[in-house]
């Protein structure tokens, strides 16, 4: 326990302390979303882009492994559905707010700082290869159930192609994608590029999680507490337990299972809370999802952690 101490202490305090230099008037909303954008065009894919630039890619696709995880996601994301069909009555549209907030995980902002502290660089790719994916699998899907599936023909429509240009242009995609061209090509970031680099790619991880905190501190945690809870439930505990078995069924290594199954376990995605306040859908559930699935992520990431470290899968 102490080992798994060591890792998500000071994750969660960096995280904490975000949170409470917004609360106290430290930052302000101002900076908050400076820090965000900061973090989000610069720090984050300048360490991405370095970082695949350089890692040993695999020889084959793991497409197992990719499998697993976005087999397991998208199961979550129809279970965030239902129960928003079902139990809350959502319309069609905002229903695919509902799969999103149970089936994205925050995997930028919490997940990679916290997963190269716990495994290392090792697990560098196999927490790249899903970051990569997400956004191109995940946003895709929800502008589709949000705009095609939930249209009525009294919204005007953006289209999916319209989203793949979106996402052609996220920084953080491009990053990922420049650097695999990168690496794929032969070309050496080295001298002055490098650390340069390397020295912004350093302040990410500790950007992430300051802007984490800070966003966090900027939401209520009043009213749709049994939605959000639910979605919770969905989020933390189902969707890591449905990727721990698929790994298992498609017979993934052990290190990139830890690795998938501690990324499902990341609470709700930023991302979740900028769609419903882009399509102005069901903005104050999603914003206790997010709260209330990163303080139970403590817990479970905890209890994961503490399995994967010490006794193996």
């Amino acid at each position: 326990m102490h080992t798994v101490l060591n890792v998500i202490g000071p994750v969660f305090g960096i995280v904490l302390l975000g949170f409470g230099l917004t609360r106290t008037g430290v930052l302000s909303a101002a900076t908050s979303e400076g820090l965000t954008r900061f973090m989000f065009y610069v720090a984050v894919p300048a360490m991405l882009f370095r970082t695949f630039a350089a890692t040993a890619l695999p020889d084959s696709v793991p497409w197992a492994y990719i499998a697993a995880f976005y087999g397991a996601s998208f199961v979550a994301f129809g279970l965030g559905m239902t129960l928003a069909r079902w139990r809350w009555r959502w319309s069609r549209r905002d229903q695919g707010i509902g799969g999103l907030a149970a089936g994205y995980s925050n995997m930028v902002m919490l997940g990679f700082p916290l997963v190269i502290t716990a495994f290392g660089e090792s697990a560098a790719l196999p927490l790249f290869i899903l970051l990569a994916l997400q956004s191109l699998l995940m946003f895709p899907l929800t502008t589709w159930v949000i705009e095609i599936y939930g249209n009525t023909g009294n919204t005007p429509r953006t289209g999916i192609l319209a989203t793949f240009g979106k996402l052609a242009l996220n920084p953080v995609i491009a990053s990922l994608l420049l650097g695999i061209g990168a690496n794929l090509s032969g070309l050496e970031i080295t001298g002055p590029l490098s650390s340069m680099l390397e020295l912004i790619g350093a302040a990410a991880p500790a950007c992430a999680l300051v802007a984490l905190g800070a966003g966090l501190a900027q939401y209520e945690i009043r009213g749709a507490i049994r939605e959000s809870l639910g979605f919770v439930v969905l989020k933390s505990i189902i969707h890591p337990i449905l990727v721990w078995a698929a790994c298992l069924a498609l017979d993934v290594a052990a290190l990139w299972t830890q690795v998938a199954v501690v990324l499902a376990a990341m609470p709700t995605g930023i991302n979740a809370f900028i769609f419903a306040r882009n399509y102005d859908a069901r903005i104050e559930v999603v914003s206790k999802t997010i709260v209330f699935s990163t303080l139970v992520s403590i817990v479970t990431v905890a209890a994961l952690l503490h399995r994967f470290l010490n006794q193996g899968v």
